[in-house]
């Protein structure tokens, strides 16, 4: 996956851009609120996500304009493709190749993995943030796993509307046995396909974590389910892991009842992240923490190339900070075979880079230096 040319109108604080990076890695340099971290959230809704700093859109339209328009021209490995993306505050279009489409048409069509700071969030905060990692990156790997994911959370929402009204649980309680059902099957779906990203994920972060560290700490990712057993194998659907699904789904309504929410299920499931045995989260120096987070990133991003032929373009916002000459060396050098944009504010960082292409970008305009 190569981007070719992102063209920009009226985005954020961008009157109009055009940005044409190299196959290799890209630095778009500049002070902050100059721009950069635009240009890298543009190139991410074009994969179909929301954006990765939430808001609405239509705040995406620059101050006094009436629509924001992007314009991607990118290359994946079969053939040159092309997205139109705007937004004139009041509705979304899309193009897919001068056809309409929706914003989910564009998952799995132009792939890439983001890096942010809020991307710490990974490691630092609950299992929200890491179940929201794994969704976003299996969706892109198989975009019907996001219409799993989307009937799996309707029927929670419909099962927590019915429990957070105790008249209403006692009307509808008979209805139980049918979201427990629809729940149990959808939910056996999203914990097979997290289980095996997590296996095929591990093995490829921890490679990459070596890299920053010399391979002097260890690292492990394991998926751990509150449906079931630790280290039990989910590989294959079938009805027997369904029927233990529905086992803990009715054994826990009676606390579901009292909690007036649902407790158990994958939409409670989380990934454990562990240095050295400990888990990263309680014990992990700050450097070990953001280290973990972009192997995590990095690593989507080798099994994306490795699953599918095409490496996804990686972007990283902000990546630097924080990390010592070693690991920066290492993202400068030595992330090979894929397209790259780091944004950076301090051109210090940048002396040590072997190849690539700096671009400044200053007022929401941008210079190739």
């Amino acid at each position: 996956m190569i981007v070719e040319t992102l063209s920009l109108r009226d985005f954020r604080n961008i009157a109009e851009a055009e940005l044409s990076p190299c196959g290799g890695i890209n630095i778009l340099l500049g002070d902050n609120a100059q721009g950069k971290t635009n240009l890298v959230e543009a190139l991410w809704l074009c994969t179909g996500s929301p954006s990765f700093r939430g808001g609405q859109e239509k705040a995406m339209v620059r101050f006094g304009a009436e629509a924001f328009g992007i314009g991607l021209s990118f290359r994946d490995r079969e053939r040159e493709q092309n997205i139109r993306y705007s937004m004139d505050g009041r509705r979304r279009k899309v193009w897919l190749n001068g056809v309409p489409a929706r914003r989910p048409d564009l998952v799995g069509v132009f792939s890439a993995a983001v890096f942010d700071p809020v991307g710490m969030n990974i490691v630092l905060e609950g299992p929200a943030e890491r179940r929201r990692f794994l969704d976003t990156a299996i969706s892109q790997l198989k975009p019907g796993y996001a219409k799993y994911l989307a009937q799996y959370q309707a029927v929670v929402e419909q099962r927590n509307a019915i429990l957070r009204d105790p008249d209403r649980y006692r009307q509808f309680a008979a209805t139980f046995d049918v979201w427990d059902d629809q729940l149990s099957r959808l939910g056996t779906i999203l914990s097979i396909y997290r289980a095996d990203y997590v296996k095929k994920l591990t093995p490829v972060a921890a490679q990459i974590y070596g890299g920053f560290t010399g391979y002097a700490e260890s690292f492990s990712l394991s998926y751990e389910s509150t449906v079931f057993e630790p280290g039990q194998t989910l590989a294959v659907y079938s009805d027997d892991l369904i029927a233990q699904y529905r086992r803990v789904m009715e054994e826990s309504r009676e606390t579901d009842r009292k909690m007036r929410c649902t407790t158990k299920g994958a939409h409670r499931d989380d990934a454990a992240i562990e240095i050295n045995s400990l888990p990263v989260r309680t014990f992990g120096s700050r450097g070990q923490q953001r280290s973990c987070a972009i192997a995590l990133k990095l690593g989507e991003a080798h099994l994306c190339r490795l699953l599918t032929g095409d490496a996804p373009v990686v972007l990283l916002d902000d990546v630097m900070s924080e990390l010592d000459q070693g690991r920066q060396d290492y993202i400068l050098n030595q992330i090979r075979g894929f397209q790259v944009l780091i944004t950076c504010c301090d051109v210090s960082n940048t002396l040590r880079m072997e190849s690539g292409r700096i671009f400044s970008v200053k007022g929401g305009k941008i210079e190739t230096l």
